[in-house]
């Protein structure tokens, strides 16, 4: 190509955008009136068939499996094929994740001595030799995965109880999980089983014959749509879905429901796929590293998001409010009432951060293509003039948008959406858009038209009070609370208190990250092209590689390992070591410039020469 052709596509560009935006700003009051209302719809609808962006789900080297099928437990079901199938899908699940992977029968369970991990799935009848295979797996060095009512019945299918379970787990109950519709299982961040998976991610279940613990920590509970904890007939704590343990010297995690029972969807099958690694190294004794969700050892994260649009003014109450407290608001406008209130606008932008609401509040999923780039184009364009910068987030009304709307905001010069994502975690993803990919945020929790319905108490402390159940919720999953609230609303004088005293509470908590929703859609992108690589230099001697492969410097982010062998970090060099449980080694480094490459050197000390209980 000539210089003087690409001078004349570089002018070409921009000079194209242009027209779209003079089109679309001629167009503005014509083409609101003549848009035709699409049929109403959550953007969950879109979100919950695509795939988010997650690490691979590979094994850092190759383990041997042993699967056992057990002869006891075909005769259990309608049809051996029914086990086999049961097996099978383990099998498939293990060569995913780079483990070889093999299949024994209970007859011939010697040839499983010189496995790794031991796997007996959904086995309720079991014959002598694979319980003995299961007693004498710490003994031989194996780990232990074992799923559902694994050994309720002997070799005979008679019953006599839940006392293998118990024996694996130390659970102080197990029962069979009440009939439901749909199973729901949610993991929080921070046992071994949850590295890489974002935190409050949530499996959707088939039905089937799952069981439930009674057990303090739990690596995955049962729970409802919107990740909260459903127990067992409403049983206290009965909701354990998965648990780590150690097993006459051999370390187990025990699953309570099966592979092949999760829904067929790209989420369902990416989660699954990470669990399957997890407890296949952690069981295996593997050094496994991953980064931390949050930066600088936070727990979990916060941003308090309002949708500024009728009452429009009274947004710099909560603005005010924010800042007198000393926490950074979120602020999506509608700009064509930010183009009539321009000063309040970059007041509200000084206070933290301002978003788009669209131009006019009128829904933009469903829409034809051509319209939402439109649209998405005039209110980037009517915003960048009044604050003299680009804006990152878009918040579509009602939460209803479609892929559409997610390349047009992209197109517009976007990078994220606050909106809803299926429930299916408590953390922002990166969703694939064309080549690109779009930050999304999840609401968390209700907002405040749910908080303050009719029939709500709705004085300040009642409303704080429940704002802060939803946050502490969020926090205990290690996720991203997104306090949704609009400005005809919370954000009333007479509401703002409740407002205040929520924010009071997050500032004063310093494992809290509280910040604009942009910082947590910048750090969730910057954290994505961040790889970490353990390996054991000597049996007390951890070497971790950090690597960033992108663009932006990344600081403050955490390492975390689960440990092959239990012990402490006590010494390090290159990072500095954070507080962990024994077998856990977690390593802050400070900077990691754009395209580089860090190591840290972990010294570590023995607890005792009998792994305890973690």
């Amino acid at each position: 190509m000539t210089n003087a052709r690409r001078g004349a596509l570089a002018w070409a560009i921009p000079a194209a955008l242009v027209v779209v935006v003079s089109i679309g700003i001629s167009m503005r009051q014509g083409g609101a009136a003549s848009d035709p209302v699409p049929k109403r719809f959550s953007g969950s609808t879109v979100i919950l068939k695509m795939p988010s962006l997650l690490n691979t789900a590979k094994l850092p080297s190759r383990v041997s499996v042993a699967i056992v099928r057990d002869e006891a437990a075909a005769k259990f079901y309608n049809s051996p094929a029914i086990l086999d199938s049961i097996v099978a899908s383990w099998k498939d699940a293990l060569a995913a994740v780079g483990a070889d992977a093999r299949i024994v029968s209970s007859s011939a369970i010697g040839a499983t001595r010189e496995a790794r991990v031991l796997v007996v799935p959904s086995s309720p009848c079991l014959t002598v030799a694979t319980r003995e295979a299961i007693d004498l797996a710490g003994a031989r060095g194996q780990g232990l995965i074992v799923t559902g009512a694994a050994g309720v019945n002997d070799a005979g299918c008679r019953q006599i109880g839940y006392g293998l379970v118990v024996a694996l787990t130390g659970a102080s109950r197990v029962e069979h999980l009440d009939d439901r519709p749909m199973v729901y299982v949610t993991i929080p961040y921070g046992g071994p089983l949850s590295a890489d998976i974002p935190p409050g991610s949530r499996i959707d279940l088939n039905p089937a014959s799952q069981m439930a613990l009674r057990l303090a920590d739990r690596d995955g509970i049962y729970s409802d749509y919107s990740l909260e904890p459903a127990a067992v007939s409403g049983q206290k704590l009965l909701d354990g879905a998965i648990a780590h343990s150690t097993y006459r010297s051999a370390r187990a995690v025990y699953w309570g429901f099966g592979v092949r029972e999760a829904v067929a969807r790209p989420w369902n099958r990416a989660i699954v796929a990470l669990l399957v690694r997890n407890s296949v190294a952690w069981t295996a004794r593997l050094p496994i590293s991953s980064l931390e969700p949050w930066p600088n050892n936070h727990r979990s994260a916060t941003a308090f998001v309002q949708d500024v649009e009728d009452q429009f003014t009274n947004a710099r109450y909560a603005a005010d409010s924010l800042n007198a407290i000393g926490v950074p608001g979120t602020f999506f406008v509608i700009s064509d009432l930010a183009r009539r209130n321009t000063r309040l606008t970059r007041r509200l932008s000084i206070a933290g951060e301002v978003g788009s609401h669209t131009e006019n509040h009128n829904l933009l999923g469903g829409v034809r293509r051509e319209r939402q780039f439109q649209r998405l184009a005039v209110t980037q364009h009517d915003l960048t003039d009044i604050l003299g910068a680009k804006i990152s987030g878009l918040r579509p009304p009602e939460e209803q948008f479609d892929s559409a709307t997610m390349a047009g905001w992209l197109a517009a010069g976007g990078s994220y959406i606050v909106g809803a994502n299926d429930s299916r975690c408590a953390s922002p993803e990166l969703i694939p858009v064309g080549r690109d990919t779009l930050t999304l945020l999840p609401r968390t929790g209700d907002d405040d038209f749910g908080v303050l319905a009719p029939g709500q108490a709705q004085d300040t402390k009642s409303t704080a009070a429940l704002l802060q159940s939803e946050f502490g919720w969020i926090h205990a999953l290690g996720g991203l609370y997104a306090l949704s609230y609009h400005s005809q609303l919370m954000s009333r004088p007479e509401h703002l208190p409740a407002l205040a005293q929520l924010a009071r509470a997050i500032a004063s908590d310093t494992t809290v990250w509280v910040t604009t929703a942009d910082g947590i859609a910048t750090w969730w992108r910057s954290r994505s092209e961040v790889q970490t690589s353990t390996r054991m230099a000597s049996p007390n001697r951890l070497e971790i590689t950090v690597r960033n492969r992108g663009t932006s410097l990344v600081h403050g982010g955490v390492v975390r390992v689960n440990l092959p062998a239990p012990g402490f970090a006590s010494t390090t060099s290159g990072g500095r070591l954070l507080p962990s449980e024994a077998g856990t080694a977690r390593v802050m480094i400070p900077l990691l410039p754009p395209r580089s490459t860090t190591s840290v050197t972990v010294g570590l000390s023995p607890v005792s020469s009998r792994e305890r209980r973690p």
